[in-house]
């Protein structure tokens, strides 16, 4: 368990320097991949996709207070990870909101007049709710793996596998 936790520290840390200096481009490519790696972590086998990377964030946050989808986090991994970009091949086919991702606090009618500004559809989402509810969920994934102790050595056995730098 002590790797795990020391993994979710690191990744935690390292978003949260990133996003204090308001390297908000950083910071959401180091939560895609933070996210990414929990998802693999549920995964039944040795690799993962697109269902368990949604599926972690379904079954362990609440998005809804972030203003977006799973499917949406996973579109804007694929475009931004793969591209740098915000569009990703779902939005090139209009069947997915683009998802702009700036640290900003401003009310729900600005964020409506700001999106305006940009291709449609655009999804402006504020990444200091997003990593709020990313730490919400990983206090529910910790409490889920305590609870289910078939889940729990399937991730630890993961663990093991991971980069021993987390050791």
């Amino acid at each position: 368990m002590d790797k795990l936790i020391k993994m979710i520290e690191s990744f935690h840390q390292a978003v949260k320097i990133l996003h204090n200096e308001r390297l908000e481009q950083q910071s959401i490519y180091m939560t895609l991949v933070y996210l990414d790696q929990l998802g693999w972590l549920i995964a039944p086998g040795d690799f993962s996709n697109w269902e368990h990377f949604q599926g972690w964030l379904d079954t362990h946050c609440d998005l809804t207070k972030a203003k977006c989808t799973s499917k949406e986090l996973w579109n804007a991994r694929c475009s931004h990870l793969h591209m740098g970009t915000s569009e990703s091949k779902q939005y090139k086919d209009g069947d997915f909101r683009l998802a702009f991702y700036r640290n900003i606090k401003i009310s729900d009618e600005q964020i409506a007049t700001e999106e305006a500004n940009y291709p449609k559809p655009t999804k402006l989402i504020n990444t200091t709710i997003l990593l709020q509810c990313i730490d919400e969920g990983i206090a529910n994934f910790l409490e889920a793996l305590e609870s289910n102790p078939n889940l729990k050595q399937s991730v630890l056995d993961k663990c093991s596998k991971m980069n021993n730098l987390y050791q």
